[in-house]
């Protein structure tokens, strides 16, 4: 209906533009008036061309109202205030996406993905692999699980992927904090420097190596090769624990991918050596950084990238003084990697402290790949966890922070996912643990999940009370006219729409917040309209609407990674 009326403003809209003298195209967009006397539809569209052509808009929308060729469902339309365009559709119009959604069930607000589909790679998470996860993690982790559900619902070839940083100076760093703690636990008295990582879990793998080697068979490997093992060990219980705290929220990736791997192949030194070849590295000096008071910098030397030539504030170091590849290498390494691949699209979900690091990346996808605004990339804002309303001491285990798996131990998998999508990502996120157990409407999760308990037991009960559904064809759906009813058909019209937007604008919210605005209109609806009444047909077409939406509930959690539970 909503693709229907736009249609026919857009072509009476093209009309008017013409006869006024003007060109290019008319961009019409309905909306959804707050107040039922505005209509079921309202649209701006005169007051737009009015503008562009000088003309007066209620001239206009009387002219765009004279040649609008409306579908039949179309009761009447009429100009309001300065030249909106309101549309009052004839009863029961649209009612019938309640046997469109019944038919379509999981299907319904889904796009299929074709054979020329968008392929999309969506990193997300690639938490250092020093220790557990921590709930600004696991916020990252829901939000780029979410998108990737919503893209592929949306008809995109979705690739998981998390980047395993387990090169670099913070791996040297844990293989000292592991073997500080093997040292203490053979009873030698060890002092642990500040940059030694806390916690529990450090001890755990400590044992863990012990349990294969001696302290003395470690020492007789040398520094170097000790060093070295010990953190591909660590490494690997880390990424274990990571593994199993990300399995406790149902998130699966296609690829793990290890910087590492990509340093012992050589793809690191091919890539600048191509940047050599194309003229866009050179070896330079960089200015002392920006904002910061340096005492007697002394510049050195680099093999800089030009990235400037692509949008960048400054050129890019490639190598260090040592001729070893910067992270920035290994990172634009990655990236062209996933390009060559064959992605059409590559989306990397970061946290907030990574902002200042996107023009760079970017700069360098341009020069390699000619393509703008690639990676796109999403922050996401940090967790404030609390309980009863104040901040949540550290773990033990991690040593500086309250791990993800601690809280989704002690609010479940579903809390935990909702409540990281109620908000955009760009807003820090205030969780508060007690909040999040509640039986109550101030537990978002609990609230839509309620509601689609409270479908399955209307629909138990009809079972009970022996009325046998009839065929939906059959149904009169024109008896669905109270405002309650109106309100969830409205819902059901918007959730592919809402869906649709989701995905193109990267906002797993907005499926998590029209769940909670639907919940409200299903709860609404329980406590103002009896299913099973006196009336038998009344009684059927209010069974059609509350099975329609327990499905609706049930594709709109399912995106989100949530369940859909019978019973509360």
């Amino acid at each position: 209906m909503k693709q229907a009326l736009t249609e026919a403003l857009q072509r009476a809209a093209a009309a008017v533009v013409a006869e006024l003298g003007g060109e290019g195209s008319v961009d019409v967009v309905l909306t959804r008036p707050k107040a039922k006397e505005h209509g079921d539809y309202a649209c701006s569209v005169a007051m737009a061309i009015a503008s562009q052509l000088k003309s007066n808009p209620r001239q206009v929308a009387q002219r765009i109202l004279a040649l609008a060729v409306w579908p039949k469902d179309v009761a009447g339309a009429e100009i309001a205030g300065p030249g909106f365009i309101n549309i009052r559709l004839a009863a029961a119009s649209e009612s019938d996406v309640v046997r469109r959604l019944l038919a379509e069930g999981e299907r319904f607000g889904r796009i299929a993905a074709g054979i020329d589909a968008e392929s999309v790679c969506v990193e997300f998470v690639s938490a250092n692999p020093t220790g557990p996860m921590h709930v600004g993690h696991g916020r990252g982790a829901v939000v780029g699980d979410a998108l990737a559900r919503i893209l592929a619902a949306q008809g995109r070839r979705v690739h998981r992927e998390y980047y395993i940083n387990d090169a670099g100076a913070q791996i040297g760093v844990l293989a000292e904090s592991v073997w500080l703690r093997m040292q203490e636990l053979c009873g030698r008295d060890i002092d642990f420097p500040d940059r030694a990582y806390p916690g529990e879990y450090i001890i755990d793998i400590a044992r863990e190596l012990l349990a294969q080697r001696t302290l003395a068979e470690y020492e007789a490997l040398g520094e170097e090769r000790r060093r070295a093992e010990i953190g591909m060990q660590a490494v690997a219980a880390n990424m274990r624990t990571i593994r199993g705290d990300l399995n406790t929220l149902e998130i699966d990736f296609d690829l793990f991918f290890s910087e590492l791997q990509l340093h012992e192949s050589g793809r690191i030194r091919e890539l600048i050596e191509k940047l050599q070849q194309g003229g866009l590295v050179y070896s330079g000096t960089l200015p002392p950084p920006k904002g910061k008071e340096v005492e007697e910098y002394e510049p050195v030397e680099q093999l800089l990238f030009r990235t400037t030539d692509f949008g960048d504030d400054v050129d890019r170091p490639l190598a260090k003084q040592d001729g070893t590849p910067t992270y920035f290498a290994a990172d634009i390494a990655y990236h062209a990697d996933k390009h060559h691949r064959g992605f059409d699209r590559q989306i990397d979900v970061w946290g907030a402290d990574h902002g200042g690091y996107i023009t760079r990346v970017q700069s360098a996808m341009k020069a390699l790949t000619g393509k703008d605004d690639q990676p796109e990339v999403i922050l996401v804002q940090m967790v404030n966890l609390t309980r009863d309303g104040k901040p949540v001491r550290m773990s033990k285990r991690a040593g500086t922070f309250v791990t993800l798996r601690e809280v989704v131990d002690e609010v479940g998998s579903d809390a935990v996912r909702f409540n990281f999508l109620t908000r955009r990502v760009e807003s820090q996120l205030d969780f508060d643990l007690e909040v999040a157990k509640q039986k109550s409407d101030e537990n978002p999760v609990f609230y839509v999940q309620y509601a689609h308990a409270r479908v399955c037991s209307i629909l138990g009960k009809t079972v009970e009370a022996g009325i046998e559904a009839v065929d939906a064809a059959a149904v009169d759906l024109a008896l669905l006219a109270s405002d309650e009813e109106k309100a969830l058909i409205a819902g059901m019209l918007a959730y592919p729409e809402v869906a649709a937007q989701a995905a193109e604008r990267r906002e797993p919210y907005r499926v998590a917040t029209f769940l909670m605005r639907f919940a409200a209109d299903f709860h609404g609806f329980y406590h103002k309209q009896r299913v099973i009444c006196d009336d038998p047909a009344l009684t059927q077409a209010r069974l059609l609407l509350v099975r329609a939406a327990g499905q609706l509930l049930r594709n709109g959690l399912g995106l989100l990674g949530v369940s859909s539970p019978e019973r509360m």
